[in-house]
């Protein structure tokens, strides 16, 4: 057995010394232009392909395992967009977002990016959940954004009642005037949501969980105030290739499938955008009995 260990250890040693040589040489070689290493290549929205990977100076990146860290600002650090529009946001607070959502330029550049594709995401969803939505169906999107997803389903549905929730108080006021009659609240979401039971026939929550400390916790909770017989909803970006450092958690559709087991989700890839949908058909008080 010490023999083997022993073994072991040489063996790492030499392979560690091999990887510090041809490190060495990459340096070399790329020394002239440090856009060699960008990490996230602008105006893409698949930055690094399924089963590739990526290479670049110790001195420069960390490799780190997804779901175990949360990237942070430090002092003096100011967030930027030169990776995309959407990295204005990499911090997850309040403030950052209403920089996105309360700034017509920015969110403008926010809807352009990538060829539209979160106006595609939006086409997209609809497409796939339309035929479960009555015609006079109380629909709520948690994390609402300025009402995007909300208004897509409104060009099928004018007669629904729409209501949403967001963080971002710049968020809340343009969702609000896009629906001057629907309900629109400013809430932080942690472990609970402000909503009675049963209270929607149909909840959204789109490219929101991966952003939550405790997205079991708000799943659970999008189920609990989803009227019996009613339909919960919820996006997320394909996890194998996201790349954005303010996320949290990265689900593919096995992980997926895992988390919201309980709710026995109908989980599919969206064909354009790439990212999961997981379906959650509320049980009828009838069919609990």
């Amino acid at each position: 057995m010490n023999s083997i260990l022993l073994l072991r250890n040489r063996l790492a040693v030499i392979l560690n010394s091999i990887g510090l040589r041809l490190l060495a040489v990459s340096r070399k070689l790329n020394s002239s232009s440090g856009k060699n290493y960008d990490i996230i290549p602008s105006d893409q929205y698949d930055y690094i392909p399924k089963g590739t990977s990526i290479v670049g100076p110790a001195d420069k990146f960390l490799l780190v395992p997804k779901n175990r860290y949360r990237a942070v600002l430090l002092p003096e650090q100011c967030i930027s967009s030169e990776y995309g529009i959407g990295w204005i946001t990499e911090d997850n607070s309040s403030s950052s977002y209403d920089l996105l959502w309360g700034d017509e330029l920015n969110l403008t550049a926010f809807r352009e990016e990538a060829e539209g594709i979160r106006e595609k995401l939006s086409v997209e969803i609809v497409d796939s959940i339309l035929e479960f939505i009555d015609e006079h169906a109380d629909i709520l999107d948690v994390g609402c954004g300025v009402g995007d997803l909300l208004a897509e389903v409104r060009k099928h549905r004018p007669e629904a009642s729409f209501s949403g929730l967001d963080f971002s108080k710049k968020a809340v006021e343009a969702a609000s005037a896009s629906f001057p009659d629907g309900c629109f609240l400013h809430y932080e979401i942690d472990q609970s949501l402000p909503y009675p039971s049963a209270g929607f026939d149909v909840v959204l929550c789109t490219d929101v969980l991966e952003h939550l400390e405790r997205p079991k916790l708000i799943a659970a909770e999008l189920v609990r105030i989803c009227r019996p017989g009613g339909m919960v909803v919820i996006v997320v970006p394909d996890g194998d290739v996201d790349q954005f450092l303010g996320h949290y958690w990265f689900w593919n559709e096995g992980s997926l499938s895992l988390l919201l087991a309980e709710w026995e989700p109908e989980v599919i890839r969206l064909p354009r955008t790439r990212e999961f949908l997981a379906r959650i058909q509320v049980p009828s008080r009838r069919e609990v009995e």
